[in-house]
């Protein structure tokens, strides 16, 4: 099972003047968090300095996201842009484990909003991090290790501080966590900062700070880096051994920047990247989570890329978007959605199956279980959660995040032989996206419990 702790910055969409047809279009897929039909947009119109800074903050391209949002924050520095600015520049420096820079960012959206509650509950964390030097990786080198399944997770191969770990490769979790005897088992330093958040099912939980020296993956050696400390009777923890009560989240995976792990139990990690495939990359990131352009039928969808998931989840957009498949075959039921505070009883359609295009091939979810209410932040943008269950149906599965492509391999087909089609844009699709939303920029923390982890 598994959780999400949120620490979460709500931003209000910001209120353009006058607009023209086209920067109304962009904005509605800005405001709808259509990130790969943003980035088709703005490559094909002249957009304005802050949608070519979002769209290389989702990227994760900071050199080009910088220099175009401090160009919007220093042209208006108090405005609704220059406070989403300062956010998405937050995000992209968490995931680059620069928790100073991160900090500062956050007290500048102070300055701009003082009373904002998502900021203000999210600055003790980063004001403990940022007495720290940032993340950093002090030696690197390719590395084969082996890993193992247990449960449905994959735990990899590690040392804490010299001492051996074997943790969970969770792409979900926006930060590292461990639980509170796996912190004393390794001598780190509890802080008392609190992160406050809630989980998957709607349950306030609280975690704590410590930060190891050292951490080494293969031939990687990372120092200063975050995990968010958990109490030792939650899950995913109270099931599993001493250590195995950890997480590894997307601030070190990253660092790594490019996995692959096969069927035959390898685990490959700094490998260098492949050129470019045909069509460009197909992730992107919400705030500090993955999100992959998948196919179904003939449209695209978005699917959150969690590795710490052991199933695939559908959300209520693809219900919404698919309605006529959906409800037409499928059978209803119910789910029971576990946080690590609570739980929450969820509507879902189940069908037999879907054949989605995924990372460059076909893949089957076999059933397929649709969620029909909200439960995680990303699930009221994004048609689901891509779970280990999809993936580990391949014989090789790469995570490139150098060059944002997910790759998903059977044996004797080449990754460079396949064409990953990007989304294209015009403005009369646009139009499907013009309903408002509210841009939620999150800082998700933990992960515990939820029923992709141990399924009923």
């Amino acid at each position: 099972m598994k959780s999400t702790i949120i620490i979460s910055v709500l931003l209000t969409a910001f209120v353009c003047g006058a607009a023209d047809e086209q920067g109304t279009d962009v904005k509605a897929l800005y405001d709808a968090h259509q990130w790969f039909l943003l980035r088709a947009a703005v490559e094909s119109t002249k957009a304005t300095a802050f949608y070519r800074g979002a769209v290389a903050c989702v990227f994760n391209d900071l050199s080009n996201a910088e220099p175009e949002l401090n160009k919007v924050i220093a042209s208006a520095p108090q405005s609704e842009e220059a406070f989403e600015s300062h956010a998405l520049l937050t995000n992209a420096y968490i995931r680059a484990g620069r928790y100073r820079q991160a900090l500062a960012q956050l007290e500048k959206m102070l300055a701009i909003k003082s009373e904002d509650a998502g900021t203000k509950d999210a600055l003790p964390l980063f004001a403990a991090l940022g007495r720290y030097t940032d993340q950093v990786v002090t030696h690197r080198h390719s590395s084969t290790l082996r890993y193992k399944m247990k449960d449905g997770n994959l735990f990899l191969p590690i040392a804490v501080n010299e001492k051996p770990a074997s943790y969970i490769v969770d792409t979900g979790a926006n930060f590292s966590a461990l639980s509170a005897g796996e912190a004393r088992r390794l001598g780190l330093t509890i802080h008392g900062v609190t992160a406050t958040g809630s989980d998957s099912a709607g349950g306030k939980v609280l975690a704590h700070l410590a930060v190891a020296d050292k951490l080494t993956v293969g031939e990687f050696q990372l120092t200063n880096v975050a995990f968010l400390v958990l109490p030792e009777d939650r899950q995913p923890f109270v099931d599993l051994a001493p250590g195995e009560r950890g997480v590894l989240g997307l601030p070190v995976l990253l660092a790594l920047e490019t996995l692959r792990w096969s069927t035959d139990g390898r685990f490959e990690i700094g490998f260098p990247s492949q050129p470019e495939i045909a069509g460009g990359s197909n992730l992107c990131f919400e705030g500090m989570t993955p999100v992959a352009e998948a196919g179904f039928q003939q449209s695209k969808l978005n699917l959150v890329v969690d590795t710490g998931a052991t199933t695939t989840a559908l959300w209520p957009a693809f219900a919404k978007d698919f309605a006529s498949v959906v409800y037409q075959s499928g059978k209803k039921g119910s789910q029971k959605v576990t946080g690590v505070a609570g739980s929450a009883k969820v509507e879902t359609i189940t069908l037999p199956k879907l054949t989605f295009r995924l990372g460059g091939i076909d893949t089957i979810l076999r059933p397929a279980r649709i969620q029909l209410e909200p439960t995680a932040s990303e699930s009221q943008w994004f048609h689901g959660r891509l779970g280990l269950d999809l993936l580990s149906k391949n014989h090789r599965v790469t995570l490139d995040f150098h060059n944002l492509t997910l790759v998903l391999e059977y044996p004797g087909f080449s990754a460079s032989r396949r064409n990953f089609e990007r989304s294209s844009f015009t403005w009369d699709s646009a139009a499907f996206f013009m309903m408002c939303y509210l841009p939620v920029l999150a800082f998700r923390a933990a992960r515990g419990t939820n029923p992709s982890r141990h399924p009923h």
